[in-house]
């Protein structure tokens, strides 16, 4: 692939941490897109994209930078179909359409463009200037006298704008402090795993009475972590051993409320279940992970699949979503993140097949 004729890849870090344009904001820290403060879903790569044109806006992004940025030379993959996919789903993201653009505008064999307005971010307000403006214009009420008087009132003023100036030094110091701090509370604080921790995959509440679900979505599940270099899943063979052990039939369903007992008997750190629901013609699929000592929630995420056909797209977004929430870097992620109909197969009868011979 020809290198970039305009930047130098990689692709620089973004100079801020959060880009905002029309009722969308991106936060590059937590890796979410929202809008109007509601989240709205963006895999990985499409979001690393939009950084790339939000970092460039009004500038074309070639489609060689692209490329080069989200997928490294030594990537196999089909480059044209991976990127017209990946703005694709960003163009569904922001309700834009390759048409009637509104941000992001395609140039033919060239590369994309973000058209929309960014909003400038808020400059810092410090009171202090104001306070060294009424210095100058409001002399002493009651000013020396004598043959140096000017100059004592000169030097007055002058010492109190020294005063200021260290004032003004002190409170940004403080403000820096408390960014800083806040950062660490909102960002840098502990992931909920480490790579030694192991996890128990329960069974998924199936509220939709298609039988087709059950066994298949846990399966299909299961395949998508297992592709994580961080996080460990406990093996069927462990699994049924130790329901044995609990007295239980080693093919018992996997509840919250066994797999949390099992969790505990194997020393494990979490319990990952799962529901799924009918919402009119549309399937809700959600994930939480629990400790397993206390049973409190410690993640989840929630997909919204269009029809049967989307479900396991659906569950690979949301295996996506929950490997970042449980500790998991997103350079990990991108690289070890393939659909689940790349892996093992895009058929939900095969996965409950699969599950069943297990």
């Amino acid at each position: 692939m020809p290198p970039s004729v305009r930047r130098e890849a990689p692709f620089p870090a973004p100079r801020t941490h959060r880009i905002e344009f029309d009722r969308f904001q991106l936060d590059l820290r937590s890796g979410e897109l929202r809008k109007s403060g509601r989240r709205v879903r963006l895999q990985a790569q499409p979001f690393q994209l939009l950084t790339m044109l939000l970092e460039y806006a009004g500038e074309v992004v070639t489609r060689e930078e692209a490329c080069q940025n989200l997928w490294p030379n030594d990537t196999f993959v089909d480059f044209d179909h991976s990127l017209a996919e990946a703005i694709s789903k960003i163009r569904e993201a922001l309700g834009d359409s390759a048409e009637n653009p509104k941000y992001i505008e395609t140039l033919p064999r060239r590369g994309y463009r973000f058209i929309g307005k960014i909003t400038p971010e808020a400059p810092v307000v410090m009171p202090i200037p104001e306070a060294q403006e009424r210095i100058e214009l409001q002399p002493p009420s009651s000013p020396p006298t004598g043959e140096n008087g000017d100059s004592t009132r000169t030097e007055t003023v002058r010492k109190m704008r020294r005063f200021t100036r260290h004032a003004a030094s002190g409170v940004a110091l403080v403000a820096v402090a408390i960014a800083t701090s806040a950062s660490w509370f909102f960002y840098e604080r502990p992931h909920p795993l480490t790579a030694k921790d192991t996890i128990v995959l329960a069974d998924f509440t199936n509220a939709t009475g298609d039988l087709v679900f059950d066994g298949a979505l846990r399966q299909g599940l299961s395949v998508q972590l297992e592709q994580s270099p961080f996080l460990s899943i406990l093996s069927d063979e462990q699994t049924q051993e130790t329901l044995k052990r609990m007295g239980r039939k080693p093919d018992a369903r996997l509840t919250p409320e066994i797999a949390r007992e099992v969790c505990q008997r194997t020393s494990s750190a979490v319990v990952l279940d799962g529901t799924i629901a009918q919402v009119g013609s549309r399937y809700q699929l959600t994930l939480r992970a629990s400790n397993c000592v206390d049973g409190k929630s410690i993640a989840s995420d929630e997909v919204l699949a269009q029809d049967k056909d989307s479900v396991l797209d659906a569950l690979s977004m949301a295996s996506s979503d929950i490997r970042k929430k449980l500790g998991e870097s997103l350079a990990s992620i991108q690289k070890y993140d393939a659909p689940l109909q790349q892996v093992t197969t895009s058929s939900l009868d095969a996965l409950r097949a699969l599950s069943l011979s297990v």
